[in-house]
């Protein structure tokens, strides 16, 4: 089996791009084979009697819209990414003008390359390991159920302190808003008027905020916890968590708690509490993953 280095994939990802090619890749060598009538004068494979030949990695003109999508959704400026969305609904034309729309942002359109790469990339390696698994051989990349570890291709992560929470404050509108349309207005004012106050009370030092960004510069989600003294004794407390509704069921919740809670732990504070009114469903099974137990629980009912 042909190593998948970076040239390799390189050569991969340039074939993949080109929707027009018909080709097969040789499993030895990894020389990239064109078949039918793309194959005279090519000059990039010949095939050989009894070559082992692998289908390519799958990859469509739909994929790359969808790649589009997340990107735009993740645009951190919201001219560029209206300019984006609108972009990609022109119908005939769509890449070229998602391109067209990119160039009048050039550290966007660094980051729009850099995750199409990786996008990209990341197909090629399941694909490697599946072709691998089939011939007997191990996997060299990540375990499918690894999705904690791929995270970190599609976000980038920071830890930062109060400072920060001004660049928080969109996505703590929204969920206050996300909020309102599932609770009574009464509750879920006094909710998030106590976790403002919360964060306002774990000052500079004492407030972490986990901030994840999509690869367009848009906060992706964040986690702000703070640390609380009782006496002689402390203990951190999350007291908000939120992630856009278009990057959700990834995992990124529980990582952004948890970058908070190991953050409070190397300040000497091992105790870590997650208190919080609109905990989405199913999300304390995940935390239990990560060794947490319950701590009391919520109950709501309105009367008739």
């Amino acid at each position: 089996m042909f190593e998948l280095n970076e040239a390799a994939i390189d050569e991969l990802l340039f074939a993949m791009e080109n929707q027009s090619l018909d080709f097969m890749v040789e499993a030895e060598s990894g020389t990239i084979v064109l078949m039918g009538e793309d194959a005279p004068d090519s000059g990039l494979g010949s095939l050989d009697g009894g070559a082992d030949l692998l289908d390519p990695p799958g990859w469509t003109s739909g994929d790359g819209f969808l790649l589009m999508e997340s990107f735009a959704s993740g645009a951190g400026d919201p001219m560029a990414r209206n300019e984006l969305h609108a972009a990609l609904t022109r119908g005939r034309g769509v890449f070229r003008a998602f391109k067209t729309a990119l160039e009048a942002y050039p550290d966007m359109e660094r980051r729009w390359f850099d995750f199409k790469r990786a996008s990209m990339a990341r197909r090629i390696q399941a694909w490697y390991d599946e072709a691998r698994t089939a011939r007997g051989l191990e996997r060299l990349g990540p375990e499918p159920e690894e999705a904690d570890d791929l995270l970190a291709d599609d976000f980038s992560f920071r830890l930062a302190d109060r400072d920060a929470w001004p660049e928080c404050r969109p996505l703590f509108r929204q969920g206050l808003e996300e909020a309102l349309s599932s609770f009574p207005e009464p509750f879920v004012a006094y909710e998030y008027a106590m976790m403002e106050r919360e964060i306002s009370e774990g000052g500079r030092e004492g407030l972490v905020l986990a901030i994840a960004e999509a690869a367009g510069g848009a906060v992706a989600g964040i986690a702000a916890a703070r640390k609380v003294f009782v006496s002689d004794s402390s203990f951190g407390k999350l007291v908000y968590l939120y992630v856009a509704p278009e990057h959700r069921r990834m995992g990124l919740g529980r990582r952004l708690a948890e970058t908070t809670r190991v953050r409070l732990a190397k300040d000497g504070i091992p105790r870590f509490i997650v208190d919080m009114a609109f905990a989405p469903v199913g999300f304390g099974a995940s935390m239990a993953a990560y060794g947490y137990e319950a701590f009391g629980t919520r109950y709501l009912r309105t009367s008739d």
